[in-house]
């Protein structure tokens, strides 16, 4: 376990996992969790050199986050291109193509508060929880999701891994949103090597518990090994355990994200 201390009023425990499981000979998954930064990259399956991919797209945000503190959307947005860059380097030396995921949280300050701006390319996932209470706050840039969303009766059955965006695909657009730091809430950032080995009611359960940040990444890690361990499997925790704002009573939200601002799709910049 981590404990940032560095500003007197915000600090947070943190754990991560990264695991290739238990069928793929590769991990092909990348992570950086750092204050103030926790992204997590995917390399795409079927295309060549996804391990390095997802490296070169995570190297980006290790370099620019290099010390604690609030980060400035400015930092994140460079950081975003430079993935891409890098990202699209490696697939020119490919015959195939190249690609990863990316998705994670860093944290900002906005309108002189802390704030979490949760990033998303691709379907691995944020989740926050509140209480008893889990949510998921990216939506899966997957055919499967989108059909369903559009009402499409063969979404259910649409494979869950035919993602419609990825950095190195011809759409790399990143859905951000922000979302009030709140103490006692805690994320969880997971490659699809979790969520579909692991149910949202199991994710529910175990960080509902509460316990140390290690115990539970261990046991989520666990779970999706036991399950199968079909993918590689990379997860971080951050519980916020001083300095955020105060959480609203469960009784006086509608909705777990009441607070979260949605930003508009971003483009890549040119």
């Amino acid at each position: 376990m981590i404990l940032f201390d560095q500003e007197p009023q915000l600090r947070f425990t943190i754990a991560a996992r990264t695991d290739r499981g238990k069928r793929r000979e590769i991990n092909e998954d990348a992570l950086f969790a750092a204050d103030p930064c926790f992204v997590v990259a995917d390399g795409m399956g079927g295309h060549e050199k996804g391990d390095a991919a997802s490296k070169a797209a995570i190297s980006a945000f290790s370099e620019e986050f290099t010390a604690p503190g609030e980060a400035t959307a400015q930092q994140i947005e460079r950081a975003l291109d430079e993935a891409r860059a890098r990202v699209d380097q490696v697939a020119a030396g490919t015959q195939r193509g190249a690609g990863c995921t990316l998705t994670g949280a860093v944290r900002i300050a906005h309108q002189g508060l802390p704030h979490w701006y949760v990033l998303n390319v691709g379907d691995s996932r944020v989740y926050l929880q509140r209480g008893n209470t889990l949510r998921q706050l990216t939506a899966d840039h997957s055919l499967r999701t989108e059909r369903i969303a559009d009402g499409d009766h063969t979404g259910a059955s649409t494979p869950r891994n035919i993602i419609t965006r990825a950095l190195g695909s011809d759409d790399d657009r990143h859905d951000a949103w922000l979302l009030p730091i709140e103490t006692g809430s805690r994320l969880l950032i997971c490659s699809d090597g979790l969520s579909t080995e692991v149910s949202d009611d199991q994710i529910e359960a175990v960080l509902a518990v509460g316990g140390r940040t290690e115990t539970v990444v261990d046991e989520l890690l666990r779970l999706a090994l036991t399950a199968g361990g079909r993918d590689n499997i990379t997860l971080i925790v951050v519980d916020v355990v001083a300095g955020g704002i105060e959480m609203a009573s469960m009784s006086e939200a509608h909705d777990d994200t009441d607070g979260m601002t949605l930003e508009i799709t971003r483009p890549r910049s040119r």
